[in-house]
């Protein structure tokens, strides 16, 4: 339902009000032969379009937009990458207040940290780190939003070796609902790790860096004409190897069920090693490929940067649908049988398993994310350029979490991760545990009025 203020009346007000304080906010309009391009998301909303797109070129600018929209009643959403699985980014007829032009990365001497700006996306921060032979946790996508992605979580090939996006955050720079610029003190600063932005608009994080120059990646595709004995028997050997000998952290596994050009639909690991040493990273990348008939193996080093483009070519940004999650304990074999039957009822349309491990995560009581015990996050990626499969996606991912917990309910968690969900399937309470009440006192002390209301999660308190 659009906003009330959704109206041409509340867009000349906005461009009068710029125009006269001489703030030169690019506004683009939906008369703009750019606004399509500009609003565009990974999960296409054809519905839900903005009343405009603001673009702020400054903190300032951002400072000022806030207060506008707060005097005259102007509902806005922020948004950076647009990665939101259930296009949460895109809300119908508010202002877009689009972060991608605050996107500065600066070192810091000591390389021991790094300073980024709100909008940054993986590839800019990648890409600069990689010049200084540096890294620090992403995701596996170029295009996402680097602060979206690290606050609310932050899973990807780091994940073991150094922990997750929220464990790399050390201080941050908001902007709060009365259009202050506030450095986040040590509680706010507890919330945003974990609970994103929904105490302001987050323009600047400093993070931790490490050195590294590459990373050591294979992606391991095995024998698949049985599905049931693939998964089976790579879930058995898996369990075994974790019981008899503890993984170095910087081997990292993620699972897909997928089908590929020529080969079909098949079980795949994309296994990569984030230490300096590839041969101790190729030994046991080999070893993890012998669980099973490994078809597939070619380690090779890559930067992140190349890393995380390479991704980016396998998605289609502006697809049909939504994504969904859930956590599970181990690969059991009930487990590997519901992963084995969905392998095979992939609709097609790039439509996906991917399971993110997460082994013996650090303990970070100065943060909200709930899921601190060793465990797979499932994400199906139910999301398709072709509009005829949106239906038959949703139910193929529906069907795989209903048959997951009912054929193996001791093995799901009840908490999951808050980026991949919806608000039709978000238990606030669940995903955050222990943390949730701390949450909702931050959120009603820092945002009492809800000013950003369209933030994620959505805590309407």
């Amino acid at each position: 339902m659009a906003p009330e203020t959704a109206t041409p009346a509340a867009l000349t007000a906005l461009q009068q009000h710029l125009t006269e304080q001489h703030l030169g906010i690019p506004v683009v309009t939906p008369s703009s032969p750019d606004f399509e391009a500009l609003r565009a998301c990974f999960v296409k909303r054809d519905a839900d379009a903005p009343l405009a797109i603001a673009r702020p070129q400054t903190t300032e600018d951002v400072q000022a937009l806030v207060r506008y929209c707060v005097a005259n009643g102007v509902d806005f959403v922020v948004r950076s990458g647009g990665h939101d699985c259930a296009g949460r980014s895109q809300v119908r007829g508010a202002l877009t207040i689009d972060m991608r032009a605050i996107r500065h990365v600066r070192v810091a001497d000591d390389e021991q940290t790094a300073t980024v700006g709100g909008g940054v996306l993986i590839r800019d921060l990648a890409s600069e780190l990689d010049a200084r032979g540096l890294v620090t946790p992403v995701g596996t996508v170029a295009s996402v939003g680097y602060v979206g992605w690290a606050t609310l979580g932050g899973y990807g090939p780091f994940s073991t070796s150094h922990g997750l996006g929220v464990d790399q955050i050390v201080a941050a720079k908001l902007v709060n609902p009365k259009g202050e610029l506030v450095d986040a003190n040590e509680e706010l600063l507890k919330g945003i790790r974990g609970g994103g932005g929904i105490f302001g608009i987050i323009v600047e994080l400093t993070i931790k860096v490490y050195p590294l120059k590459d990373m050591l990646v294979s992606l391991l595709v095995f024998e698949s004409s049985d599905l049931k004995a693939t998964w089976t028997s790579y879930a058995q050997n898996y369990e075994k190897l974790v019981a008899q000998e503890t993984l170095p952290p910087a081997l990292q596994l993620q699972l897909f069920g997928i089908e590929l050009p020529n080969l079909g639909k098949v079980l795949a690991v994309g296994a990569t090693w984030t230490a300096a040493n590839h041969d101790d990273g190729r030994k046991w990348i080999a070893k993890i490929a012998g669980l099973g008939n490994c078809l597939i193996n070619n380690p090779e080093p890559r930067s992140v940067k190349t890393y995380v483009e390479f991704n980016e070519t396998l998605l289609t940004f502006g697809s049909y649908g939504r994504g969904y999650t859930l956590n599970i304990k181990k690969y059991t074999p009930k487990t590997a049988e519901v992963l084995a039957n969905y392998t095979a009822l992939i609709p097609g349309g790039g439509i996906a398993m991917s399971l993110h491990a997460l082994r013996a995560p650090a303990p970070n009581e100065l943060s909200m994310f709930g899921s601190r015990v060793a465990h797979h996050m499932v994400e199906l990626v139910t999301t398709t350029p072709v509009r005829d499969l949106e239906v038959k996606g949703a139910e193929w991912g529906y069907g795989l979490m209903r048959d997951l917990k009912e054929r193996d309910p001791e093995n799901v968690m009840e908490s999951s991760y808050v980026a991949l969900l919806g608000e039709d399937d978000s238990d606030y309470r669940k995903i955050y545990g222990s943390h949730y009440d701390e949450l909702v006192a931050l959120k009603k002390k820092y945002d009492p009025d809800n000013v950003f209301k369209y933030a994620v999660p959505r805590l309407f308190v």
